[in-house]
């Protein structure tokens, strides 16, 4: 991911990158730091951008309990932003099912389809997980549960996610396809621009795209 957000960014001539190294942080003077890593490396991260006051955008998945906690904490002291997936178009899914399911006259079966490539860690990923916390917030006269999740990891599919709703009469499914990590290096960038000019608390993606849609 990082490599697409240099990418993209080469013609914009305000943005400067820098590789993230705990002993070079102090003579970088970033504005902000990104992290699409590991869970393992947010201790560290964290620590940096605290003492120097800097401004976190994270995408990285996997977080655990603890993890949460230890950015509950550090949002007291700067601004810190936390996405799954920073594409605008899984944040149009959503709205599309919210508003499809205010039109459902009987409770539907819900099942969930998330497709990467071989090499991602997490399944189910961090996008199922908040679409899923997502659709947990309807009552059961919209949406049965159980709702079934399926993962599945094959080839080099950068990320599908599809949600399958099955009444007495038909299926529905709302699906997003990522041809390229540019979408997600997209939302970064631009996320990043306004979690930097934020006062101290934790956001996520949606606070952001309130703002710009």
């Amino acid at each position: 991911m990082g490599k697409a957000i240099k990418e993209l960014s080469k013609s914009n001539k305000r943005i400067t990158f820098h590789n993230f190294k705990l002993n070079t942080v102090d003579s970088l003077k970033p504005s902000l730091v990104i992290d699409f890593s590991s869970p393992d490396c947010l201790s560290g991260i964290l620590e940096v951008c605290i003492s120097q006051k800097l401004p976190l955008l994270t995408g990285t998945t996997g977080f655990t309990a603890r993890h949460h906690e230890m950015l509950k904490k550090a949002q007291e002291i700067i601004p810190i932003l936390v996405a799954s997936n920073m594409s605008i178009g899984i944040a149009s899914l959503k709205k599309s099912i919210e508003k499809f399911l205010t039109t459902s006259q009987e409770p539907l079966l819900c099942n969930l389809v998330e497709i990467h490539h071989r090499k991602k860690l997490d399944t189910p990923s961090g996008t199922a997980l908040e679409i899923l916390r997502f659709l947990e917030k309807f009552p059961e006269n919209k949406i049965k549960t159980p709702i079934s999740v399926n993962a599945h990891r094959c080839g080099s599919v950068f990320g599908i996610h599809r949600v399958e709703f099955q009444s007495s009469k038909e299926i529905i499914f709302f699906q997003h396809i990522a041809n390229s990590r540019d979408i997600f290096a997209a939302g970064a960038i631009a996320a990043a621009k306004w979690v930097e000019s934020n006062q101290p608390g934790l956001y996520n993606f949606g606070d952001f795209l309130a703002k710009k849609l």
